[in-house]
């Protein structure tokens, strides 16, 4: 009689140095989609903190005050935002306000609201007038965000650099 035990022990070799092949492959792929499923969310929200600083240095903060807010007060208001959902921190996340509040104001030939920047160190470019001087001030926020993925190491970054910076600027219009 003719024993197949030697196919069987074959066979469950092979499944093995196939599957010691393919799991580190499929284990990079999940761990990257991981990892650029946190890029889009944190793409997301360094368009959405920028946005919400300038509405609310445009529109004057509350709606019982009559004086618009300071440019600390919408910095606080956009790092919260980050803060909130990212891992963000003064040594990831540069903010710029330009409003008509800033340390310098709003230079009266030029009517181009002054910025003061806050966090980490990073070069802003400089904020221009409304095309519709002298009746509107232009108001601008800026954010840079250093991302991190969450998942490092070498097979599990594939298409994605270990520092990479987001700039996201939001400008509005108001009548101070």
């Amino acid at each position: 009689m003719h024993s197949n035990s030697g196919d069987r022990s074959n066979c469950a070799g092979n499944s093995l140095i196939e599957t010691a092949i393919i799991l580190p492959i499929l284990l990079a792929l999940v761990f990257n989609g991981i990892n650029f499923g946190y890029f889009w969310f944190v793409a997301l929200n360094v368009a959405a903190a920028p946005r919400v600083g300038v509405q609310y240095a445009s529109q004057g903060g509350a709606a019982s005050s009559s004086s618009m807010p300071q440019t600390a007060d919408v910095q606080t208001l956009v790092f919260d935002n980050l803060t909130r959902t990212l891992r963000a921190t003064t040594s990831n996340a540069a903010i710029q306000v330009c409003s008509a509040s800033s340390s310098t104001g709003v230079n009266t030939s030029t009517h181009i609201a002054g910025c003061d920047s806050y966090g980490m160190s990073y070069s802003f470019p400089g904020n221009v007038a409304d095309p519709e001087v002298p009746v509107f001030v232009l108001n601008r926020v800026s954010v840079t965000y250093t991302f991190t993925p969450i998942i490092t190491g070498g097979p599990f970054t594939w298409g994605l650099p270990s520092q990479l910076k987001l700039h996201r600027q939001v400008s509005m219009r108001s009548l101070y």
